[in-house]
């Protein structure tokens, strides 16, 4: 798979969009993963990222004194690296290939910060010698994703082909006792599916072991989803009708109010239907700070505006090369029905 480095394509709304993937292809297969639906391009293989390339790549790409693409960008810039974007670096087949470990290694070599996103902390485990000299050097970040269902999700969405939420929760735990930072993906939310008594189950769950940061998102739907989620009952109609804006909408204010009430940080993604008060708390829209977030995005702009800043002032300030200047320019200063901008978020009412 070459370097197995990647830019999202929706980096202008991501400071996570410096991403990472160990594996082509991701064997746990979950029922709500739209991803897998690229199968159908990339095909079954599982094309393991040649460590040696991806070396090669982070070595070279600091010493771009010009660089012109967004992944040319991001390396000169050193920016965080989100760890397991399409696929879970830590699933089964690392203990027999094992490129995870080696990519582990090449990281800390070139004392490369990184986000680790994963649902197989049992694997993880193994490393636990590197873990910490990625902390010392203040590099790592875990983020290890539980969904609210916890293991009703484990059971029917996961198929319990991962190690199970409360193994995640106590894995995490212990490495934040030990002085790594981390926090939980909670992604996604699926409406029609998940309650909101179960979000707030969740939520105090991981105050019980100390975890102080959740990260919410509503279903990607599409109709790899739709079929894997008819072939096991569900009832894909509702889901369809509560995932859209308007129904999403009422349910993450709920989200909202019920982690304010326990003082959890909400990380979310959703610039628009949080509305134009609710701040961030993080530098990253997954409720987690990182050391070089990507800027050029909805995340960094929404907190400008609400901190005063004009915008002529800080779109520019915000381009870092990761994303695309005229489609950010778009979203910053014009209103569309083609696709969402800060106009549709609220943040110029008072202005």
């Amino acid at each position: 798979m070459g370097h197995g480095l990647n830019v999202r394509g929706d980096s202008v709304y991501c400071p996570l969009s410096f991403s990472l993937d160990s594996y082509w292809n991701c064997l746990t297969n979950c029922h709500h993963c739209y991803l897998r639906r690229l199968n159908r391009t990339w095909g079954q293989d599982l094309r393991p990222t040649s460590p040696e390339e991806l070396d090669i790549k982070l070595r070279n790409g600091v010493l771009n004194k010009n660089p012109k693409s967004p992944i040319a960008h991001c390396l000169a810039n050193k920016k965080t690296i989100r760890w397991g974007n399409k696929t879970d670096p830590f699933q089964k087949i690392e203990l027999q290939k094992q490129v995870s470990k080696k990519i582990f290694e090449i990281l800390i070599k070139h004392n490369w910060s990184f986000v680790i996103q994963t649902m197989h902390t049992d694997v993880l485990l193994n490393y636990e010698s590197l873990i910490f000299k990625a902390a010392q050097k203040k590099l790592i970040t875990i983020m290890p994703v539980v969904s609210p269902g916890l293991e009703r999700d484990w059971e029917i969405l996961e198929r319990k082909r991962t190690n199970s939420p409360l193994e995640r929760l106590e894995h995490l735990s212990k490495w934040i006792k030990q002085g790594i930072p981390g926090g939980i993906n909670g992604e996604p939310f699926i409406p029609g599916f998940h309650k909101i008594s179960e979000f707030e189950d969740a939520v105090k769950l991981l105050k019980n072991y100390n975890i102080k940061s959740y990260n919410t998102y509503n279903l990607h739907f599409n109709d790899h989803v739709a079929k894997n989620f008819h072939s096991i009952g569900l009832d894909i109609e509702k889901i369809w009708f509560m995932n859209q804006d308007r129904q999403w909408k009422r349910i993450l204010r709920k989200l909202m109010e019920i982690s304010q009430k326990h003082n959890i940080i909400l990380g979310c993604p959703d610039f628009v239907n949080t509305g134009p008060k609710w701040i961030e708390k993080a530098n990253t829209c997954c409720g987690i700070n990182v050391p070089t977030p990507t800027t050029f995005n909805t995340h960094f702009w929404k907190k400008k505006i609400q901190e005063g800043v004009k915008q002529e002032e800080f779109f520019d300030q915000s381009f870092d090369g990761s994303g695309d200047y005229e489609e950010g320019k778009k979203i910053v200063s014009e209103k569309s029905s083609k696709f969402y901008t800060l106009f549709d978020s609220g943040v110029y009412n008072d202005i």
